[in-house]
């Protein structure tokens, strides 16, 4: 997992917002075998959220454990968050919500093949055990909507 030796981070934006010096040197060091083009809407259907800070926040506002096993992805090129969800859920529980996009069946995302991937797909957290766990893509895209109330609302304080 591409995690940060930043000790004092206390949720996903501290973690993996700017990736620390040792996470850039395991990044860059990925090659062409370290991502797979994987399809999704099988085992998985996966809810993308940019920018990646914001779907970071978004986590954070949920609550979400770090270390819990959810499947979690960046993809620092293009500043995604890449969340997994239900298969089957992402389009009934996704609104339409700008910089919010859905992968489902018929959908393809580059992913990491091994336990830290490259620039363009870093795993931030794996899913473990034969049960995965999946963030509620409807409760998601809530928190992205309050992650953004909260940024203008910090954009307009005085």
């Amino acid at each position: 997992m591409a995690t940060s030796a930043n000790t004092t981070a206390s949720g996903w934006v501290d973690s993996f917002r700017n990736p620390d010096a040792e996470m850039e040197r395991r990044l860059s060091a990925g090659g062409t075998s370290a991502t797979a083009l994987t399809a999704a809407g099988t085992s998985w259907d996966a809810v993308v959220v940019a920018p990646l800070e914001r779907g970071l926040a978004a986590l954070d506002a949920l609550d979400v454990p770090l270390d819990a096993g959810y499947g979690v992805y960046a993809d620092y090129r293009r500043q995604e968050l890449i969340v997994h969800v239900a298969p089957g859920t992402a389009a009934a529980g996704v609104a339409d919500v700008q910089g919010v996009r859905v992968l489902s069946r018929g959908s393809w995302v580059l992913m990491p093949t091994n336990d830290d991937g490259t620039w363009e797909a870093a795993t931030l957290s794996r899913p473990t055990g034969f049960r995965p766990r999946y963030v509620d893509p409807a409760r998601l895209c809530a928190a992205v909507l309050a992650a953004d109330e909260e940024r203008g609302a910090r954009a307009c304080a005085p």
